[in-house]
Formats: C-alpha cells, sequence, structure tokens
C-alpha cells in the first residue's frame, strides 16, 4: 500500500478554491438600478428605481380588512375557506390558488419591483392577484415561478411591477378580456 506524502497533488486540487472566470452580466433593466449597499456579489444592495423608467408600473395591493394571520384566516376572508379544513390543507390550497391566479396574470415571467406609489394605476384589484405578487417577489424582482413565501404577507401589503413597454398594450387588453376579476 502506498502512501500520499503532503507534497504530492494531484492535479485537481489547484482548482479547489479559485474564483469562477467566467462572469455572466445582464444590462437590460442597469439604467434603473440603483446601489444602495457595499459592493460583493450586489444581489442584496441593489433597488431598481423608477425615475426615467422604461415601461410602465402596476399596482398591487391587498385591502386593509383582509385578515393574514393565517392561510386559514386569509382563505375566510376571501369566503374561500372549506369547512373543516386543516392548518395543513388550508395552506396547500392558498398556495395552489396563488400558482393558478400568477399563471393566469398576463404579465412577462419576471418583473421589476419598484417603490409602490398610489399614482401606480391598479389592473387587478382582486385579491388574489395582489397575493399572487407578494408572496412570489422580493424586494427587487416578482418572478411567477417562484415558490409562494407567505411570510412576506406580514410585512407587505402592497407592491409595483416595473412592466416593459412592449407588454402594455397586452395589459390593456387582457384588463378589458378574461383576466379581470
Amino acid at each position: 500500500m502506498s502512501r500520499v506524502r503532503a507534497d504530492d497533488s494531484s492535479p485537481l486540487l489547484h482548482n479547489m478554491s479559485a474564483p469562477p472566470k467566467s462572469v455572466v452580466r445582464y444590462s437590460g433593466l442597469s439604467g434603473l438600478v440603483q446601489q444602495t449597499g457595499p459592493g460583493g456579489s450586489g444581489v442584496t444592495s441593489l433597488r431598481y428605481s423608477n425615475i426615467n423608467q422604461h415601461g410602465s408600473c402596476v399596482r398591487f395591493e391587498l385591502a386593509a380588512h383582509l385578515k393574514l394571520d393565517s392561510p386559514a384566516d386569509i382563505l375566510a376572508s376571501l369566503e374561500l375557506l372549506q369547512e373543516g379544513a386543516s392548518a395543513d390543507s388550508a395552506s396547500r390550497h392558498l398556495v395552489q390558488l396563488i400558482n393558478q391566479r400568477a399563471a393566469a396574470l398576463p404579465l412577462p415571467e419576471g418583473c421589476a419591483v419598484v417603490k409602490s406609489l398610489p399614482s401606480h394605476e391598479m389592473l387587478w384589484p382582486d385579491p388574489l392577484a395582489a397575493l399572487a405578487v407578494l408572496t412570489k417577489c422580493t424586494d427587487t424582482v416578482w418572478l411567477r415561478a417562484k415558490t409562494p413565501t407567505l411570510s412576506r404577507l406580514l410585512s407587505q401589503r402592497c407592491v409595483s411591477l416595473l412592466i416593459p413597454p412592449g407588454l402594455i398594450d397586452a395589459l390593456g387588453k387582457a384588463q378589458s378580456g378574461k383576466f379581470q376579476s
């Protein structure tokens, strides 16, 4: 049996802690980005500004009377709670409704989140649309495919999305058509 000596090095070991050499950048929204904190990867220190924006803002807001203490409370407020439903089944049902509503919204797969202002148009006033957007966004981006995070509802009841200009007409048609609630 041979022993490996300390000065023997495998050809792969030299690469163990080397930083990656490939960099992927997307600059499509770079004109709207403001850095709000120290560098690093920038993932947590970027905010999108709506100054000189390229697109339109759409606001999603939950009514003040809507109870958000638990999935069962939300479903009860929406008059969608099934009698005798457990906390687990209420949570699953709410997530299913949120995912269905998110799939039905004629929004791009991802949108930048901008500071929400009362002047932003609210195309879909239904609470499920607001739940679909609020639970599938972070401070900077909304993603349709994101798993809903119900805990976000405890700290935020309103959000605005920046919709790219090419989709504005489609939103207007969808608002007057089957997607409006």
